[in-house]
């Protein structure tokens, strides 16, 4: 079902207020509430590296991509005693100093991984849906929310927001977090200047002229508004329609659409197989 710009996105001049509340403006907190950011800790340096980003849907879920964590033959990418997920945060490094265990500053919220749910059959990009499970729950507040995701397939016309980071100057090593405009492109045009099936894909590409000073962030999401999908229930907020998995930059970014995951003890849907658990827990703690 293709649905178009009337009721997806926002036409006339509530596309235009949209786009200028979202377009090349640095996200304060309170935003993108759902957003974390995903750390792995540089003990030589001490700092905090951000390698992908996620999106709450639950009190201990985030949405992710399972190519942050795990190769094609499932083996792990990371360290993962030394991950954080990280709620409220603006800024893909941090210094050890500013974390916390459970509270960082600035009303941050630093959170541990107990285990990532993969999907059976992934091989990237494909099926590269990934859950991961915190230690603790989030505390929600006006900072930090969850955020609800598609309960149907759709494909979309129109304009939505990508989760992106942009840093200030050309040789800035730290960049921060910005909402991007995309633009949905059609599968059947995707696919022909992908030569690519896109059955498991959101298209997309950027709509404004300056498209270098951003970067769309693996794992970050995908949320278009007034969609019709009986998930969303507040059009302010949007639906989280999909994981951005592939990052192109004169070629159609590639987004794995979400309806494949279900709320229930099986993180992962039945299109895609049994999930397969990852154990985090490793060897002792680090800062």
């Amino acid at each position: 079902m293709v649905l178009s710009p009337k009721n997806v996105s926002i036409t006339g001049i509530e596309l235009a207020e949209r786009t200028r509340k979202h377009f090349d403006e640095v996200v304060q907190q309170g935003d993108w509430t759902h957003n974390v950011f995903i750390y792995e800790f540089d003990a030589s340096i001490s700092m905090y590296h951000a390698f992908c980003a996620g999106s709450i849907i639950s009190e201990k879920r985030v949405l992710t991509s399972a190519h942050c964590f795990v190769t094609n033959r499932k083996k792990p990418r990371r360290q993962f005693h030394l991950v954080r997920f990280v709620a409220n945060v603006l800024s893909t490094v941090v210094k050890a100093s500013d974390a916390g265990t459970k509270n960082g500053k600035n009303g941050t919220q630093w959170r541990k991984m107990d285990h990532v749910y993969t999907q059976k059959f992934f091989k990237f990009p494909a099926f590269n849906l990934a859950v991961a499970t915190m230690t603790q729950p989030w505390k929600f507040n006006k900072y930090v929310t969850k955020i609800p995701y598609a309960s149907v397939n759709m494909d979309f016309d129109g304009v939505c927001i990508a989760t992106a980071v942009r840093a200030t100057t050309s040789w800035a090593t730290v960049k921060y977090l910005y909402r991007e405009e995309v633009e949905m492109i059609q599968r059947k045009e995707c696919e022909k200047r992908l030569y690519r099936n896109c059955r498991l894909y959101i298209c997309s590409e950027y709509e404004h002229q300056e498209r270098d000073v951003f970067s769309e962030t693996e794992g970050g999401s995908l949320v278009c508004f007034d969609t019709g999908d009986p998930a969303e229930v507040d059009t302010k907020q949007g639906v989280l329609v999909a994981v951005t998995s592939v990052i192109n930059a004169d070629l159609p970014s590639l987004h794995m659409r979400v309806p494949q995951i279900t709320p229930t003890n099986t993180p992962m849907g039945p299109s895609a197989g049994s999930p397969v658990p990852l154990h985090t827990r490793g060897p002792p703690e680090s800062p």
